[in-house]
Order: C-alpha cells, then sequence, then structure tokens
C-alpha cells in the first residue's frame, strides 16, 4: 500500500536530515520494566530540537520535568510543560527543549529484550533518510 506523504513529514525529514548534519547531543536513556509494562525514559538537556522515533502504536506518556515546544501533527507548536501525562498518537515527534526534560514513554509488554522491544515499537531509521 502506498502512503502519500503529508507536507508536515516531509518538513520532518528536511529537519532530520540538517541535524544529523550537525554535532549531536547525548540523551540519557534508561530501561524500567514492571510486571506487563516497559518505560523508556530519556533526559533531553535544553537548548537542543529532537526528532522523536516513529511509534508503530499509541502508548502513555509522561514527562516529569521540564518544558518544550512540540510541534503538532496540525503543524502547530504547543508548549508542554512538566508534570504531565497523556496518550500520544502513533508516529514521529518533533521537539524543542527548552528546559531540562525527562520524559517516559510507557508500553504494555512482557518483553524485556531492547533489541526486540525497538523492532516491535517504532519504525526502523533507515527509510527516513534515504531520500524518500
Amino acid at each position: 500500500m502506498n502512503q502519500v506523504a503529508s507536507p508536515i513529514s516531509d518538513k520532518v525529514k528536511v529537519l532530520m536530515r540538517e541535524l544529523q548534519a550537525g554535532p549531536q547531543v547525548e540523551c540519557n536513556e534508561k530501561h524500567y520494566f514492571g510486571p506487563g509494562l516497559y518505560i523508556k525514559e530519556v533526559t533531553m538537556p535544553a537548548g537542543v530540537t529532537v526528532v522523536g522515533k516513529e511509534h508503530k502504536a499509541e502508548h502513555m506518556c509522561v514527562m516529569l520535568q521540564g518544558r518544550m515546544l512540540v510541534l503538532t501533527g496540525d503543524g502547530e507548536m504547543k508548549e508542554v510543560v512538566a508534570p504531565t501525562t497523556f496518550v500520544a498518537p502513533p508516529g514521529r515527534k518533533v521537539a524543542h527543549i527548552l528546559e531540562t526534560v525527562v520524559f517516559q514513554n510507557i508500553f504494555a509488554t512482557e518483553e524485556t529484550n531492547i533489541e526486540k522491544l525497538e523492532n516491535m515499537l517504532v519504525y526502523p531509521e533507515n527509510n527516513l533518510l534515504e531520500g524518500n
């Protein structure tokens, strides 16, 4: 099935290519497991622009600390301030970090292998950078 790319996704592709050409910032990741739960926590420093991985399905999110501007699916910028909890739709998110953010993605799963979780939850990154 062919998908029609939205203007937003085209802009995200251009942004991601530009960001990858510049210096990369390490964001601290932690992984937590509980009965039927996987939590991926990332800390993102102030002043960076991040393009998240493309999630396959909706999932819970908790922003524990910080403040960021998020590009919405309709092309608007929305300020998100911690603490907040919400359900994220499938897809890729773009944010500019205004104050250091501690963010958790929460998934219902029994899987504990990080590589398998990555394959289950997000699309491969190479599909974005091959000039599609």
